[in-house]
């Protein structure tokens, strides 16, 4: 097989370059090797027939792989991104320094997307950040300026750091200094062996073309040398810089990052990248070879990302859906193997109600978490027995040890849907606003003595407690489940869970809530406490009773809105009381069945 290196030898030295500086009134042809037929060549060109303008790269043969994408045709800087590359000349001059500053990867290319980014790494070519850094510093000292946030990221091949990388904060951006890298994997490790390198081969050691650009400080220049990083953004492709197979055993990780990169962005995977992602050696390797670290903050990426349902499509259709997110074995009830496709059915369908409804109902963090809850909704039952025989979930499973996401996650997500059965059996009387039919679904001893008219607002004031923020999440989750509460059927999935309906059920169960004074009810301070209790039922020390008696004063406060402390605590007085007294005839009557026997 070719390796990495020995294949960046046999590519030309000449990047492409393109200026950001007034070119002469001429046509330039560049040929690009396609990507879809690799023995031809498509030419685009630098087509400047107005003098004192900027070029444009447009398109001069018929693509059909995918559509144009608006590309500037030079990197236009922010005054803050003028001082801070001004601050770096300046120091190779006071020093006489002969090294090349090279801005790498995503920061270029956003700037040709027209995109801001504050993400600034600069590759260096003779010397380590370090370094560089300590020449800096040394510079602003003679100018009066002073280096904010000097740090040195020591390198840690173990977490996929294999570089040392010193930081700065100019004008109050962070700068990443690093020195350029070619790099060398062992067959069992994604842990290459690293060495300086050249621009070259630090361009075709990264994931994807588009990824591999250079913005050159020195000469204003925006470098390509791999030659197709500009094309494959002009045309909204994501392929790697080196053959896709090779690229992702050598790091499989790389896989992921194409599929986020190409859901960002809505560009399309190229079809030799999507045979590698999907072949078993590959699959076999991300599972191996990648901590699950790495794995869970590449989904999050993209779960909280733009396009989530499109980044899901592509791990699904590429066969990973089971690879990242793993099993653990013995799960009970047996989890088909086609539940992936019903997984990704529900994160489009609630993806697509969050839209209908309004962005603007959720937060970023509620938004995320919902489409989690979506995705891991067929899973919701299921469980595994852990080493102490205990029953856990698999969704806790997956979040905490597939993506070791933080625990607070898992938690959310598993409250999310363990509220989804009380929450059904309350959507019906919510809408009609009628008396509460109750079902199977135990709500407790503590709403016995709950008026029959006051329930609906009780039983949803102790659900909204449970799930405070999340409520409207949990409530957009149940509607994809409404009436029924089981999973959706597969006509319901093709005829798009008829999302309009689903949209005015959510916004009818909203207002009711809203207009019942409970939008906010986890806020509701008590109107009496743990002292006032334990006064009432006359006990020397707190325990169970207690507790339950503070739940039963919360349901009175729900059912008795304008209540005081006072007559909450009259009620207390006569409910207990009374229950005392029930309590007497029982023992009197089984006494008196006793003597009887």
């Amino acid at each position: 097989m070719l390796s990495l290196n020995n294949a960046i030898k046999l590519k030309a030295k000449a990047p492409l370059l393109l200026h950001s500086f007034t070119l002469p009134t001429t046509k330039i042809t560049l040929v690009f090797r396609s990507v879809s037929t690799p023995l031809n060549e498509t030419a685009l060109s630098l087509n400047t027939t107005t003098p004192n303008t900027i070029p444009f790269l447009r398109c001069r043969a018929a693509m059909t792989t995918a559509a144009c994408v608006q590309v500037k045709e030079k990197i236009e800087l922010t005054e803050t991104e003028k001082k801070i590359f001004d601050r770096l000349l300046n120091t190779l001059r006071h020093f006489n320094l002969q090294t090349q500053l090279r801005v790498a990867g995503g920061w270029v290319r956003d700037k040709l997307l027209g995109k801001e980014c504050y993400d600034i790494d600069i590759a260096l070519d003779n010397m380590l950040g370090s370094e560089f850094v300590d020449k800096v510093q040394e510079y602003l000292s003679t100018t009066g300026e002073v280096a904010q946030g000097l740090a040195v990221i020591p390198s840690n091949p173990e977490q996929s750091k294999h570089l040392e990388t010193a930081r700065m904060r100019l004008f109050d951006l962070w700068i990443d200094f690093v020195n350029l890298r070619c790099e060398d994997y062992s067959e069992n490790s994604r842990i290459p062996t690293m060495k300086f390198g050249t621009a070259e081969e630090d361009a075709y050691r990264r994931d994807l073309t588009i990824n591999s650009l250079f913005y050159n400080i020195n000469t204003n220049l925006v470098e390509d040398f791999t030659k197709r990083g500009l094309e494959d953004l002009k045309f909204g492709r994501i392929v790697t810089p080196l053959p896709p197979k090779a690229t992702f055993l050598d790091d499989p990780l790389r896989v992921l990052r194409a599929i986020r990169f190409g859901a960002r962005f809505d560009f399309t995977l190229d079809e030799e990248l999507k045979k590698a992602a999907a072949c078993d050696d590959v699959k076999t390797a991300l599972a191996a070879k990648i901590s699950r670290e790495r794995i869970g903050t590449e989904i999050d990426l993209m779960i909280s990302g733009n396009q989530p349902v499109k980044a899901i499509d592509y791990i699904c259709d590429l066969t990973l859906f089971w690879v990242v997110f793993s099993l653990p074995p013995k799960v009970e009830p047996a989890v088909s193997e086609e539940c992936y496709r019903l997984s990704a059915a529900y994160l489009d369908a609630s993806w697509k109600l969050i839209q209908l409804i309004g962005c603007s109902n959720f937060d970023d963090e509620q938004r995320r978490l919902c489409l989690y809850s979506a995705l891991f909704l067929p899973l919701r039952s299921a469980a595994y027995k852990d080493r102490k025989d205990k029953k856990i979930p698999v969704v806790n499973y997956i979040f905490r040890d597939s993506l070791k996401r933080k625990a607070s996650d898992a938690d959310t997500v598993m409250n999310i849907h363990k509220s989804l059965e009380k929450f059904l059996s309350l959507i019906t009387s919510l809408l009609s606003n009628e008396d509460i039919q109750l079902t199977e679904v135990d709500w407790g001893r503590e709403f016995d003595d709950v008026p029959f008219t006051s329930k609906l607002r009780v039983l949803t004031g102790f659900l909204l407690r449970e799930i405070k923020d999340f409520w409207r999440v949990a409530l957009l989750i149940s509607t994809l489940l409404y009436p029924t509460g089981t999973e959706c059927s597969q006509d319901i999935i093709d005829k798009h869970f008829q999302l309009d309906k689903r949209k005015n059920i959510f916004v009818s169960v909203d207002n009711a809530i809203v207009k019942l004074g409970l939008e906010k009810v986890w806020d509701l301070k008590p109107l009496v406490n743990g002292k006032d209790i334990m006064n009432v039922l006359q006990l020397k020390v707190g325990g169970p009773l207690v507790r339950e008696w503070q739940q039963k004063a919360l349901s009175w406060q729900l059912a008795h809105p304008s209540g005081t402390a006072e007559e909450c605590l009259d009620w207390m007085k006569e409910t207990h009381s009374k229950r005392i007294k029930m309590e007497f005839r029982q023992v009197e009557v089984s006494r008196q069945s006793l003597l009887y026997d």
